[in-house]
């Protein structure tokens, strides 16, 4: 069977087109992504701004093109943080409808074995406790386990658009500014760390752009092979952090190409480093997997 998965994040849109069977994936087709920014200013006004609806429009125009040319025998997308806290949330869903795009909403009790299940697609070690680490847009999910079974799940509402609009007003980022985002963070990972340190974690499993980004500018460039499976030490993760703090979101761009994810990258990668520095670990295995990933999988297996 062949699947159209969507992952309509806060802030980047996903597409994977792939087949398999109920046993997995065996072939992808399309692996697509665009920035959309779909949560640009949710969480001061509460819906969904117009450009963002306009941008979000184009990217799924576009995905559909490529979902027609490929004859697709199921599409599904699923919609995450922002969809869930806009007024206008509907909107998003109308648009869907429009272009023959089934989109729904992660509930809440799913959305971590989805998305759990689509960053260790593929991953053979049973053994070794993991928590997989998904910065979005608007929220960041945590969720550990072993082999397949799921330990712990939670959301929490720190991404990195959310974070940059609350706290970070200018780039180079102030000193002042950097400490009440790095405090933020902390305290709303004191909620889940009691949970999380019930077993022991073995390894973080990274997804989404933020930490794909990070390592393609380690190793020269995006290249899949090279991406995942990645090990990014503490030490580098912090040198980055540092280094977005003290760049203009244009020297990020022009020196680092980080395209549309430039202005948001610093408050992401501090999350990361947040969770690797309370677990006391060295560092990170780095996904390109992730949410789409297991909504493929969920299709395959239905």
């Amino acid at each position: 069977m062949k699947v159209a998965a969507l992952d309509l994040g806060t802030n980047t849109f996903l597409c994977l087109i792939a087949e398999g069977t109920e046993k997995g994936i065996t072939k992808v087709h399309k692996d697509l992504v665009q920035v959309v920014r779909l949560g640009q200013g949710v969480d001061k006004t509460g819906e969904f701004h117009p450009d963002a609806l306009t941008r979000a429009r184009q990217c799924l125009t576009e995905f559909k093109k490529e979902i027609d040319v490929q004859k697709v025998d199921r599409i599904l997308a699923m919609a995450t943080s922002a969809a869930r806290d806009a007024k206008n949330g509907k909107e998003l869903f109308k648009m869907g409808e429009d272009l023959g795009i089934p989109i729904e909403i992660i509930p809440g009790e799913d959305e971590a074995r989805i998305t759990y299940q689509g960053a260790t697609a593929g991953s053979s070690d049973d053994q070794k406790t993991s928590l997989v680490v998904d910065v979005g847009g608007g929220s960041t999910e945590l969720i550990s386990g072993r082999g397949t079974k799921i330990l712990f799940g939670e959301s929490l509402n720190i991404g990195g658009v959310r974070l940059t609009e609350k706290f970070i007003s200018t780039q180079p980022v102030p000193q002042n500014e950097r400490e009440n985002l790095k405090q933020y963070i902390q305290t709303q990972l004191q909620t889940v760390l009691p949970e999380l340190k019930k077993e022991k974690i073995d390894q973080i499993i990274a997804v989404a752009g933020t930490p794909t980004s990070l390592v393609a500018i380690e190793v020269g460039g995006f290249d899949e092979k090279k991406v995942d499976g990645f090990f990014l030490k503490k030490e580098r993760l912090a040198y980055w952090v540092d280094e977005f703090a003290n760049t203009t979101v244009e020297e990020k761009k022009t020196k680092y190409g980080l395209g549309g994810r430039a202005d948001i990258i610093y408050a992401g990668a501090s999350i990361l480093l947040a969770v690797i520095e309370a677990l006391n670990l060295p560092g990170m295995v780095v996904s390109t997997k992730g949410v789409r990933y297991g909504v493929a999988l969920e299709m395959l297996r239905k």
